[in-house]
């Protein structure tokens, strides 16, 4: 909606939540809307559903036209690790009595599953760098990520999965940095499928976890059978907004 207000113009649009918007206006018609100039800078303009309101000095021009222009900024990158440079910040432990498995950063080389890291890189955390132990939970945690104004944030990261199919598990979990508290549910990975290659996996935060500073937590648990597998590999660890 367009309405005047004195010597002023006000715009109206509806908005969504994660757009942006841009103004393009022209004099002339007929040309295509999107080609449009941008008017006066504004471009990139924040939503603030459920309408956005923009007041402006009434043009000058007997005839001018106005299109709001919605779209999906890129993402905003929060935290990303590739691992090539090592793991500083990371920690990890061992959760089992008996210590066969542990979280290790280098080049995995287990009877099966990968050779290298995500797109041939050197380095993964992998669940030994061999074949992982029996009755074995360990945990792996990144460093702290500052989720700050980020209204939807996603993790994304590189696995491989290599277990027997039936008796293994793993599950990232979101956490409160200054206290370790669970942020909402663990969420599955799911160790009954076999990878042949990387694969992305995207886990969508928790609702809890906005705001918040806070910790990724891999988890990966094994049966007690003796079995030559890799386990679980992760690499290229990335949360945007």
């Amino acid at each position: 909606a367009v309405e005047a207000e004195g010597e002023d113009l006000v715009l109206t649009w509806g908005s969504t939540p994660g757009k942006r918007y841009n103004v393009r206006s022209s004099t002339d018609p007929s040309g295509a809307p999107a080609g449009w100039p941008v008017f006066e800078g504004l471009e990139n303009l924040a939503a603030t559903p459920g309408e956005n309101v923009l007041t402006l000095p009434r043009p000058d021009d007997r005839e001018r036209y106005f299109v709001i222009e919605e779209f999906t900024p890129p993402p905003v990158v929060l935290f990303a690790a590739d691992l090539e440079e090592g793991a500083v910040g990371w920690t990890s432990a061992v959760n089992d009595a008996g210590g066969n498995t542990a979280w290790e950063l280098g080049t995995p080389a287990g009877t099966t599953g990968p050779l290298t890291g995500a797109e041939g890189s050197a380095n993964a955390w992998s669940t030994n760098l061999g074949d992982f132990g029996p009755e074995s939970d360990i945990s792996l945690r990144s460093p702290p990520v500052d989720l700050g104004e980020a209204a939807q944030p996603e993790l994304m990261f590189a696995a491989f999965r290599d277990g027997d199919g039936f008796g293994d598990t793993a599950s990232v979990r979101f956490l409160r940095s200054s206290d370790q508290s669970l942020l909402g549910a663990a969420v599955p990975i799911d160790m009954t499928v076999v990878d042949n290659d990387w694969r992305t996996i995207t886990v969508d935060l928790p609702q809890e976890a906005l705001g918040e500073v806070i910790m990724i937590e891999w988890n990966f648990q094994s049966d007690a059978s003796e079995e030559s597998y890799s386990g679980l590999s992760i690499d290229n660890i990335k949360v945007t907004d």
